[in-house]
């Protein structure tokens, strides 16, 4: 089968790899869709999290992989031990890959795992014409959603699940900084759960039209101060709730700016470097800050909202490759054209 494989630095070839073989409790999936998520491109560009050469501390694999955890398929065979599903059943799946047996996966925390592992970064994922993964990560595509769009579902769950972890947002101001994939995850979650306004910081205006069209004001932080923008939107009272979507230090440090005292500060963002932080100004007013990995089993709340429209999705992918074309059309295409896009998709099998 043919398949994106991760060699080194910007090195990822299509080769031709052995169908894998479902374990006890695994299944097999001919993949539709895959969705190239910012941990594919951070793989490609560096720095890079695939073991090159200290094995994963739970799969025991080092480079080369294939990448890839954003997918849509059909269930092409199943291990020995599944039951409640069937070959041809509609997928997706949960790429968080965890040890079952630590505090935090008995908790149901799985996705904080002492062992944590992700498929396409510790073992092969799913740029390719199919993937192996547990059949307890799985969930089925309602009928109706296009498996094209319902490739959305993961990052989608990421700004749920980070809202969850915020407790009360309903009636709340809220601020997004970073309107990529991440940063609309975390809009969507905001206003599902009832946030009372919601102020969407980026670079360029390429979304502004999109958030308007929601309920949210865009600033443009390329034209205009966002933290004073956030003063002027919350009658100088700032933020209630502000997530930091993009791993930076000036936009973390823009994030604890524009939260109120005894405000809550979500970070999302992946950092490449350490940032400063002003550990100052976080406890003199009482800022609470938060964190947030992935998600557990938020996935069937975006397929839900996928389904029923209330979280648009073809307007969210921006552009269509496919596994002869991802290196050129994707991964350069994103480091030469990367605020354009919302998500890039690879069609693989391709069936709606």
């Amino acid at each position: 089968m043919k398949a994106a494989v991760w060699h080194g630095h910007k090195d990822v070839r299509i080769e031709d790899v052995p169908v894998p073989a479902p374990k006890k409790g695994q299944v097999r999936i001919s993949v539709d869709y895959a969705g190239i998520c910012g941990t594919d491109r951070h793989e490609y560009e560096g720095p890079n999290f695939i073991p090159t050469v200290k094995p994963h501390r739970l799969t025991g694999r080092t480079a080369p992989l294939t990448l890839g955890h954003e997918f849509t398929g059909r269930i092409s065979a199943l291990g020995d031990g599944v039951t409640g599903w069937q070959i041809g059943d509609r997928v997706t799946a949960n790429g968080t890959l965890c040890c079952g047996i630590c505090e935090a996966c008995r908790s149901g925390r799985y996705n904080v795992c002492q062992k944590l592992g992700f498929l396409g970064v510790s073992t092969d994922g799913a740029f390719a014409e199919e993937v192996v993964v547990e059949a307890a990560r799985l969930f089925a595509v309602p009928d109706g959603l296009s498996m094209r769009t319902a490739v959305l579902c993961e990052p989608l769950a990421c700004g749920i699940h980070a809202t969850n972890l915020l407790g009360d947002v309903a009636g709340k101001d809220v601020v997004v900084i970073g309107p990529g994939i991440i940063g609309l995850s975390a809009f969507f979650g905001a206003k599902l759960a009832g946030a009372r306004r919601i102020l969407v910081s980026g670079i360029g205006d390429w979304r502004k039209t999109l958030i308007e069209r929601f309920g949210g004001v865009y600033v443009d932080a390329a034209k205009e101060d966002p933290v004073a923008a956030v003063t002027a939107f919350t009658e100088g009272n700032l933020a209630d709730i502000v997530y930091e979507c993009i791993g930076a230090e000036a936009t973390l440090d823009q994030a604890i700016r524009m939260s109120k005292p005894g405000g809550k500060l979500m970070v999302m963002g992946v950092f490449g470097k350490k940032p400063q932080v002003d550990m100052n100004t976080l406890q003199e007013a009482e800022r609470v800050l938060y964190t947030s990995q992935a998600h557990v089993d938020e996935i069937a709340t975006a397929l839900g909202h996928l389904a029923a429209g209330t979280i648009p999705g073809k307007e969210l992918i921006t552009r269509e490759v496919t596994l002869d074309t991802l290196v050129q059309d994707g991964f350069e295409h994103l480091i030469a054209h990367g605020p354009e896009n919302i998500k890039v998709i690879i069609r693989i099998g391709g069936r709606e």
